[in-house]
């Protein structure tokens, strides 16, 4: 008997994929899933800001060669999608909406959609750049633009040699990387879930708030002001120059430099955790609201530090 049932079983698993899904020629499951390609253009002398509105899916943003703006949806998408998807480029007066539209609605049954938006913009300065969008992985490169607000769902977000007045960037879950980007005023960082890296970055203001995930800072030119609940902080320079707020509600505080401190002043404050000074200089002391400070030198650059439960550890890269 218990055999019937599994030939039973194994035979409507059978007609499940016979009705459901496809082999594609290099052997991939494809469940029906059809080719995606899409492409548009547009003219990009005269566009001053660009607003995406992309939904799901992964998205790269690079300098093109030319003087167009260049859009390019690839992937693969289960058929009702596909014939529904629209990637359009239109510019209202001096700025470019790009959206890829998907009217499918409700649905039964096994859908797939895995896309990828490439968008080209030609090498000039921008005065805004927006981004909505709902779960993939986000990479920008090399755009100049005086201000730009990025907010996804969900998915990791990579930016690199970005130039801009001001920058704000909003992740629901996922990890978040800084790579060689500058802003005249502040940027700003915010994640529910997930990593943040930080190398190379210049800016007045450094403000990042994490809900649960890790936050590494290396060679950071910015005042920074850095909180997550539930994580390490690791801030990894060649000298202390910019004055520092520093918490974590759990977690531990790494403050690492090529050289001894020349003129820092450390306020560290724990519910639960020590200082650990790997130097062999510094000052050590407890203030009036019984706060361990770590003096080096006359103390110029202000550092403040606390954990609800964690340990500060100050020492060489």
């Amino acid at each position: 008997m218990r055999n019937w049932i599994i030939v039973a079983l194994i035979l409507l698993f059978i007609g499940l994929i016979g009705a459901f899904g496809t082999f594609r020629g290099d052997g991939a499951f494809s469940f029906g899933a059809e080719k995606v390609a899409q492409e548009q253009s547009v003219p990009g002398g005269g566009i001053e800001e660009i607003a995406l509105d992309v939904g799901s899916m992964d998205l790269t943003v690079v300098p093109g060669t030319g003087d167009q703006v260049k859009a390019e949806l690839t992937g693969r998408a289960s058929k009702r999608y596909r014939d529904k998807l629209k990637l359009q480029l239109q510019t209202e007066g001096k700025v470019l909406r790009v959206t890829v539209q998907d009217e499918v609605g409700f649905t039964i049954g096994i859908n797939i959609r895995n896309l990828d938006l490439r968008l080209e913009l030609p090498q000039q300065q921008y005065r805004k750049l927006t981004l909505d969008a709902g779960s993939g992985d986000v990479e920008f490169s090399q755009i100049l633009t005086d201000r730009i607000t990025m907010k996804t769902g969900s998915g990791d977000m990579k930016l690199a040699q970005l130039q801009a007045q001001s920058i704000e960037v909003s992740v629901g879950s996922g990890n978040l990387g800084f790579t060689d980007v500058s802003a005249d005023d502040q940027i700003k960082a915010d994640a529910n879930s997930g990593d943040i890296t930080v190398d190379g970055l210049k800016a007045k203001l450094l403000t990042v708030d994490v809900g649960s995930g890790d936050v590494e800072l290396a060679d950071t030119a910015a005042e920074l002001k850095i909180e997550t609940n539930s994580g390490d902080i690791e801030l990894a320079q060649k000298t202390l120059e910019h004055a520092a707020e520093l918490e974590t509600g759990s977690g531990d505080v790494s403050i690492l430099t090529e050289e001894q401190p020349s003129s820092a002043r450390m306020t560290y404050s724990s519910g639960s955790g020590s200082l650990d000074n790997e130097w062999d200089g510094g000052e050590r002391m407890t203030d009036g609201d019984d706060r361990d400070v770590l003096t080096f030198g006359s103390g110029a650059t202000q550092l403040h530090i606390h954990t609800g439960s964690g340990d500060l550890t100050v020492g060489a890269r």
